[in-house]
């Protein structure tokens, strides 16, 4: 059995097989980080030639390099001490011990070296003539730096060996040896997390793994794992690693890790003051320290981790003498967001004092990258009183996230601080301050009865000229309107909009945080009534002012982001969609942790209305358990909704009942909960015929919200899917009102049935396709290649056919393969074959598939080759009559 750290090494592994199997001389130098497993992969090697060799091991070491021969002691034992230096009688005596090994049998030699880069010279030699002479076959590993032994290297130069480098796990294969590990389904947003901490070493994803489960945060919810919280470098399995790299360095070498670790990223010129430019270099040779940007930029430790690990095993005394002689040198690093936190998180740490408003800045900093635990520090530190209310916006801010909506509502009550007119400070208090109400269960109206009062108290007594009072005003004003759009009240919005806008100026020191709102809510109405269009516009216009000003705005990133995506996914813009939900986790993996099952339930809905219901289902699996942990965009309603829906439609009737059978509170918008809803009546549908479908024909005769048609146009196509023939021409009235790619082709779709014209059938395919929707594009395709059969244009319901058969490939829900063929049933094409196939059968070239897909040719090629054995087909020209469901 493959040891778990090959996961994805299989080439690299046959081709090493194939090199020491052949005649002749024949080695594999495996070179690679610590970690990336090239000891595993030369044990693998071993096994799988241990009945055709004899093999004998060597280990390099640190403490026996100086040592002439010293490695090779364990088969010298034999020999004369006087020839202890002669290397004619050390390979006579070697040679002598193979024989004893070998028996007679004539079996070969596989010397397999660990760690070469620490052989000494005359170790080297022997091998190297062993290998040179045939008598041996070698597998031998090494780090990059200090690299090979030179006399290694010659027999690569001299083409008698071959290099294999090893790199770290791709996202891909971290997240499959995560699953193996574990023996389980894994939440997509975990295994990212899990992968982006360790970088793909495998090594170090073993120990994160290791110790999230011992601490509780890595756990098994109705059989998917996902992370409660986020791991850290404090474990134990990856202290001992770090403990075990730590102890083979010199004292200098350690200190000068500490000092990194601690003050990162030390500029170099000051590290080699501090311990010596030879100690610095040896360490930037063996790979545990890097520069951060490049020759001459400040150094870091090689592994973020090993920084984690290595502050958890420096003492609060050692800690403070480091300290106490950096501060003064590293000053200037503070002015940097990783320089700033490092120094607040060091002092606390210490028990050093900082000034409040470097805490209050950590504090708000570390929020937003989701370092709850140094953010909840530093704010709870803050002694003025001035700026409490920053530092206790900030811990709301980390208990919403965490799901402690009252604990989030009563810090941000306190002094009615959530109306801090204060354009410097949290100034998203208030929004935040209201979602946490919504979350608990509070009523809209309460809410904006909320906001009012708390506004009276604060403006009480002061006159008309009063900008701060103006601020608190315009401040419940904006949450006033937020809870109309909460309670589905858009056309009182659009109103409270209008005049809200007339209000704004430019010159208020609020204008920024006002027009973000005030775009947001935008974004939020059109998408609603059927312009998804004009919302991106107003999302992206929100989106910029983000990033202009967002260094001083609390919570207003998340208040965009999910109403630029659902309006994305109205328009039918993918990846939009995809790229606004990406931005959670652009600059903490925690993001992660913390939207998991938001982002998943997001990207779920696009797959739905894209026709990938498999997909949809893997992602919506993992969602539900995670929205039950942490939901700060209150969608879970709409995830479980979501996943009843596609476990139905997908045939997992078990799976659909328990979660029809499941309440779930309905804590998000009007419009999300209305969402959910559409898809739950479906999803009952599915599973009890007439126990959704009448329900979902009468919600937009009752008016209102469901009559707006951002909601009609998903009910009338899940009452289409469901067979109701009669939506149909609701389809095309409503869809021709509305913008973007998804109700355009729903309204060509509607207008071919409409006409039943074959033609008709074959343009609303082509427009669904290019517009991203394989699933409905392959219904369209297979319609009018029956429309055509009927009519007897034979030669046109080929094309259609080929065209759904391609549509239906790209889907990768089910298993690609012609039923008529002799290939193996048993063994399905890999998602991955699937998409390769896909693209094949659309004319790409194994290049152009290879930069599509962001892989080698080599493995494309792969890839088709063993496709091409499981559909039982010989050629390339062959896969488009291949590809069937």
């Amino acid at each position: 059995m493959q040891a778990e750290y090959l996961v994805g090494r299989d080439t690299d592994l046959e081709l090493a097989l194939e090199i020491l199997r052949q005649e002749g001389a024949g080695a594999v130098l495996v070179v690679a980080d610590a970690g990336i497993g090239k000891t595993a992969f030369a044990d693998e090697l071993a096994a799988g030639l241990a009945s055709e060799m004899v093999v004998m091991r060597i280990h390099g070491s640190p403490a026996l390099s100086a040592v002439p021969f010293g490695v090779l002691a364990p088969y010298l034992l034999d020999l004369p001490v006087e020839q202890a230096t002669s290397p004619v009688a050390i390979l006579r005596e070697f040679w002598s011990q193979f024989e004893k090994r070998r028996g007679g049998e004539g079996a070969r030699l596989l010397l397999v070296v660990d760690d070469a880069h620490d052989l000494d010279e005359g170790s080297t030699q022997i091998l190297a003539e062993l290998v040179t002479a045939g008598w041996a076959r070698l597998v031998a590993t090494s780090r990059p730096r200090p690299g090979l032994p030179s006399a290694l290297l010659q027999l690569w130069y001299d083409g008698l060996a071959e290099r294999l480098e090893l790199h770290p796990l791709d996202k891909g294969t971290s997240t499959e040896l995560v699953e193996k590990t574990l023996g389980g389904t894994v939440m997509p947003s975990a295994a990212d997390v899990l992968h982006a901490l360790s970088e793909g070493n495998p090594l170090l994803l073993r120990c994160l793994l290791d110790d999230s489960r011992t601490d509780g945060i890595l756990v098994r919810r109705n059989g998917v794992w996902l992370l409660t919280g986020e791991p850290s470098g404090s474990g134990e399995n990856l202290a001992e690693v770090v403990r075990n790299r730590v102890l083979r360095t010199s004292e200098a070498e350690r200190e000068a890790m500490f000092v990194i670790a601690l003050s990162e990223p030390v500029p170099a010129a000051l590290l080699d003051a501090e311990v010596g430019r030879d100690t610095v270099r040896s360490l930037m040779d063996n790979r545990l320290v890097v520069p951060t940007n490049g020759a001459g930029s400040p150094l870091k430790m090689w592994h973020p981790m090993y920084s984690e690990a290595l502050r958890q095993i420096v003492s609060p005394a050692r800690s403070l003498q480091i300290r106490q002689r950096m501060v003064q040198h590293l000053a200037s690093e503070s002015t940097t967001a990783e320089g700033l936190l490092r120094t607040v998180s060091w002092a606390l740490d210490c028990g050093a004092d900082v000034d409040d408003q470097l805490l209050l800045r950590a504090a708000f900093l570390a929020v937003k990258l989701l370092q709850n635990p140094l953010a909840l520090a530093a704010a709870g530190k803050v002694r003025s009183e001035a700026l409490r209310p920053r530092a206790r916006a900030v811990m709301a801010m980390v208990s919403y996230n965490d799901g402690d909506y009252n604990s989030a509502v009563r810090l941000l009550e306190e002094g009615n601080g959530f109306l801090d007119a204060d354009p410097l400070g949290p100034t998203g208090a208030g929004l935040l301050w209201a979602a946490a109400r919504s979350a608990r269960g509070d009523s809209a109206s309460d809410i904006a009865s909320g906001a009012r009062t708390a506004a009276k108290s604060l403006t009480d007594g002061s006159g008309p000229s009063d900008a701060a009072a103006m601020q608190v005003k315009r401040h419940a004003w904006t949450l006033e309107l937020a809870a109309l759009a909460h309670e589905g009240r858009y056309s009182e919005l659009r109103d409270g909009l209008d005049s809200f806008a007339e209000e704004l100026g430019t010159d208020e020191p609020d204008s920024a945080m006002n027009r973000i709102f005030l775009l947001a809510m935008q974004c939020e109405l059109l998408t609603v009534e059927g312009q998804p269009g004009q919302a991106l516009e107003a999302g992206r216009e929100a989106l910029v002012l983000l990033d202009e000003h967002g260094g001083n705005l609390l919570y207003f990133a998340d208040f965009v982001l999910v109403r630029y995506a659902l309006a994305a996914l109205e328009a039918g813009d993918w990846g939009a969609a995809d790229a606004a939900l990406d931005r959670y986790a652009a600059s903490s993996t925690m993001g992660l942790i913390t939207f998991g099952g938001d982002i998943q339930t997001l990207k779920a809905l696009a797959l739905l209305r894209q026709g990938r219901t498999d997909q949809a289902m893997a992602m919506l699996t993992p969602a539900v358990e995670a929205l039950r942990v942490k939901d700060p965009q209150l969608l879970r309603s709409l995830g479980h909704a979501l996943a009843l829906y596609a476990a139905a439609k997908s045939g997992n009737t078990q799976l659909a009942q328990r979660l029809a059978s499941e309440e779930v509170p309905g804590r998000g918008n009007s419009y999300v909960e209305a969402l959910a809803g559409l898809f739950a009546l479906a999803g009952n549908e599915l599973l009890s015929k007439g126990s959704g479908l009448q329900k979902l024909r009468e919600l937009p005769e009752a008016g209102g919200l469901h009559a707006l048609p951002g909601l009609l146009l998903q009910n009338l196509v899940l009452r289409t899917e469901l067979g109701d023939a009669r939506a149909t021409e609701s389809i095309e009235e409503t869809a021709s009102l509305m913008t973007g790619a998804w109700a355009a082709g729903w309204h060509s779709l509607a207008a071919a049935q409409l006409s039943g014209a074959g033609q008709g059938f074959v343009n609303a395919g082509n427009l669904m396709s290019a517009a991203g929707m394989p699933g409905p594009a392959a219904a369209a395709f297979d319609k009018a290649a029956a429309t055509f059969d009927a009519e007897g244009k034979r030669p046109e319901a080929r094309q259609a056919a080929v065209m759904r058969d391609v549509s239906e490939a790209s889907m990768g829900d089910s298993v690609v393969r012609d039923p008529h063929t002799d290939s193996d049933h048993s063994v399905p094409l890999t998602r991955r074959e699937q998409d390769i196939v896909a693209l094949a059968v659309s004319g790409l070239t194994d290049r152009q598939i290879a930069e599509k897909l962001m892989v080698s040719v080599r493995t494309v090629e792969g890839h088709l080759y063993r496709s091409y054995a499981k559909l039982g087909i010989r050629r390339r020209e062959d896969l488009g009559a291949a590809v069937r469901r």
